[in-house]
Order: structure tokens, then sequence, then C-alpha cells
């Protein structure tokens, strides 16, 4: 699905105050929790996989679950002028993410970079599929983007982890994050009636909120980028400082 992503002060997408009144997600399903052997997710930039899915890799930590993050890019072009001030963005953002990954109390969470072209994965989606076809075993649960969130890297990630995990019928869950800037709660394309809520503890929810501020590279204005503007404001941030995560149940 092709949106234009574009975050500003005359872009900034749905309120959060509007989603958390909103009926569809309060009226959802609980997602019934499981202990898989292990859990993979699959993250198409730093930042992803906490702010996806921060609540859940919590309580897989907590559980004592094997934690495995599919880096599949290293978000090397979220500013393009970071080589002008002599920033190794690879190293930045992969530094941030084990940061935000600390914080979320995940330390035992592996990460496994496949280092794909960050905004070009669509290009390579047969591979992605192969690539992740070969590291899913039949008892992990899969976590990948939802398969329509709207950034071409997300959605093919989601199709790829999604064509994977039928293979060997994985069960896969998929997070939003694109999604809650341009959807709204009447939105039909986004399958309400397959997604499912997951609680989260207030320590977890104020874990959560503390890992997404490790993005520094995000949500701070970057030299000779974007305007000056941050890339991932407050008015983005507060849709995943909630007390509840949501995914679209993708299983085959």
């Amino acid at each position: 699905m092709a949106v234009e992503l574009v975050v500003d002060e005359l872009h900034p997408g749905t309120n959060e105050q509007i989603w958390l009144g909103a009926s569809c997600l309060a009226g959802l399903r609980p997602l019934m929790e499981s202990r898989p052997r292990r859990l993979v997710v699959v993250a198409p930039h730093p930042d992803d996989e906490v702010l996806g899915a921060g609540g859940l890799l919590q309580r897989m930590e907590r559980a004592r679950v094997e934690t495995v993050v599919i880096a599949v890019t290293d978000g090397e072009a979220s500013h393009p002028g970071a080589r002008l001030v002599g920033c190794d963005l690879s190293t930045t953002r992969a530094l941030e993410r084990r940061v935000a990954l600390n914080r979320l109390g995940c330390r035992s969470v592996r990460v496994s970079q496949l280092r794909f072209p960050d905004g070009a994965v669509a290009e390579q989606v047969d591979r992605l599929t192969d690539l992740l076809s070969c590291l899913l075993r039949p008892d992990d649960l899969c976590v990948s983007p939802w398969r329509s969130d709207g950034h071409p890297d997300h959605d093919a990630c989601g199709r790829a982890a999604a064509a994977a995990a039928a293979s060997i019928r994985v069960p896969v869950l998929e997070y939003l994050v694109w999604a809650w800037h341009w959807a709204n709660p009447e939105n039909t394309e986004v399958p309400w009636r397959h997604c499912r809520r997951l609680e989260l503890e207030r320590r977890q929810t104020a874990r959560k909120r503390w890992a997404t501020y490790a993005f520094t590279s995000q949500i701070r204005p970057f030299p000779h980028d974007h305007d000056g503007r941050p890339l991932l404001p407050d008015s983005v941030l507060r849709r995943f400082w909630r007390s509840f995560e949501v995914f679209v149940d993708g299983s085959p």
C-alpha cells in the first residue's frame, strides 16, 4: 500500500487522543499470550522493534524466551546529510537500538543484521523471504511490521515475513508503526477484526517510553537535514507510549 508519509506541523497525522478514545481499539480482543520456544522480531529499521513491540519484548524477556531481532537494514538513509558532518549513521543507530533494548530490560536479545539497503527493501523481497525462511524455526513466533503499514520498507518486510512464516506454518503477529499516522479509527483498510490488544503493566509502559528516548538521531533535529525537524517528534512518539500494544494476527 502506498501512502505519502509526511510528518510536520502541517501533517501531524491522527491525533493520539482520537486513537485513545476510539471504540475500535477499546473493543479489541486480548492477545492470547503463548510461550514460544523463540521470538523472532523483524525490524526494517533500528527503532521499529521497540516502537511496535517493546512491550511484547519485555513480556518475553520476563518469561525467559529466547529473542532475536532481525535487523533488515541499518537505517543508514534516514539522514542523507549525515556524511556531511562525519556521522556513521549505521553505527549510531545500532548503538541507539542496543541502549533502547537495555532500557527495556532486554539485555539478552540478540540482534542479527542483514544489511539490506535502507529504503530499497521492496526491490529484494524474494531474497528477504528466502533468508527469513532459513532463519525461522517451526516452534518460533514471528513478529513483523504490518504488511500494509505504509512505508515501503515496512510493507516489504511484512510481506516477506508472512510468506516465510507461511512456508513453515509459523504464527505471525504484525505491529503497526506508520499506520497510526495515516489511518484513523474509521479506516476500513486496517483489519481491526483481526487485531489483538496486549495490555502492558505500568512499569512496562514506563520502560518503553524511556527506551524511545534512546533514538537520539531520530527524535532530535539533525544537522543539515529535514529543515531542523526531528523525524520522530513527540506527536509521533505518543502513539507508542500507550499502556497497550496492538498486533494484527497474521498467522497462516
